[in-house]
């Protein structure tokens, strides 16, 4: 989204370290350079040294890395490249709360190799933070999601009745993976609870893991074979938020959900455990945030009170117009900047905003 933004300040170039996939085609198709250095491991020598020959090829300004394997080995390689080596801005994407010392000495060591470190939460910020890495090298850019256009009422019954909504009912998502991180098992008894006061409930999950057998089965069990549909991995789950009535997530740990902000722009309420920056971005009036154990009561009152849950739909749009892909890219356009400016004469490349990696 980064690149495609603004693709037309910069001269983007990506480099995978293993192969490009579905974004390397996707990338190629815009225009932008991608190249794979095809890595079997992302910590070996060999990487390293490839890494550090294309970038002393291409010469960026600013080297942007984006996984913590990365941060260090792209810190590395930048300092091994050439002498008038590029600024290098790092990343944290997630709560890396549990990490053992050795990778908090490797993230730790990444950060004293980069200028700044960006990070997508306020709540993996404070990780980055409590783990050592220095208060004034962290900044919070949050996600932002391509803005897209609700469907219509007609479309969005006739998805509501292929997936078994009763006309006047309530359909509840999940969509995430199913590892025990994301804790799915915990919104089956709260379905099983609610249909007994609101027999039109229903729940779709969307996503697939190594939990998935077993929630089938605890579905199964739980007589929930009619309220719960399981709808395996989905490409483009955007049609089925929008014939969503709210997003459920019982998160154990997240940092800033894209899925979260997806839902929102598409008219759901949320119902979110008060993980990562789960509570700032749903606010007070687009979903309620809590403690796993206290999603039941709050689903209930929204559903017993019709209003409340039109009252979250209808914020839970405005609030995610707070979170674009504009203002995540000239944000970002904007540290990169920063940090040209502050870069010493010396070690200057080439023109400010040249080129981005």
């Amino acid at each position: 989204m980064l690149c495609a933004e603004t693709s037309h300040l910069v001269e983007h170039e990506v480099v995978a370290a293993r192969e490009g996939g579905f974004h390397g085609r996707h990338l190629s198709e815009l225009g932008i350079a991608v190249t794979c250095l095809g890595a079997k491991c992302l910590n070996s020598p060999s990487l390293l040294l490839r890494l550090a020959r294309q970038i002393r090829q291409s010469q960026p300004d600013v080297l942007h890395c984006w996984l913590p394997s990365m941060n260090l080995m792209g810190g590395l390689a930048a300092r091994m490249s050439y002498s008038h080596r590029p600024s290098v801005i790092a990343s944290v994407r997630n709560v890396d709360d549990w990490k053992n010392w050795m990778r908090v000495a490797a993230d730790r060591v990444a950060s004293h190799l980069s200028d700044r470190v960006l990070c997508n939460s306020r709540a993996g910020l404070e990780c980055a933070r409590l783990q050592g890495v220095a208060r004034e090298k962290l900044y919070w850019v949050p996600n932002g999601v391509v803005s897209r256009s609700p469907l219509g009422d007609e479309e969005r019954e006739r998805i509501r009745a292929r997936w078994g909504v009763p006309l006047g009912g309530i359909l509840f998502i999940s969509a995430c993976r199913l590892v025990p991180q994301k804790q799915v098992h915990l919104l089956l008894p709260t379905v099983h609870e609610l249909r007994s006061r609101f027999p039109g409930v229903r729940l779709l999950v969307c996503g697939d893991g190594p939990l998935g057998p077993a929630l089938r089965e605890q579905t199964a069990a739980l007589g929930l074979s009619a309220e719960v549909t399981f709808a395996g991995v989905v490409d483009d789950p955007w049609p089925l938020l929008c014939a969503s009535d709210a997003l459920v997530m019982t998160s154990q740990r997240e940092g800033t959900s894209n899925t979260l902000l997806e839902a929102m722009q598409a008219g759901c309420a949320v119902f979110a455990t008060t993980v990562g920056d789960n509570a700032a971005l749903v606010g007070s009036d687009a979903g309620w945030t809590g403690s796993a154990s206290g999603m039941l009561q709050a689903m209930e009152e929204a559903l017993a009170q019709p209003a409340i849950l039109a009252r979250y739909r209808a914020a839970a749009r405005d609030r995610s117009r707070e979170f674009s892909v504009q203002k995540m890219a000239a944000s970002t356009l904007g540290h990169y900047e920063d940090v040209l400016r502050s870069q010493p004469a010396w070690q200057r490349a080439a023109p400010a905003m040249g080129k981005g990696k």
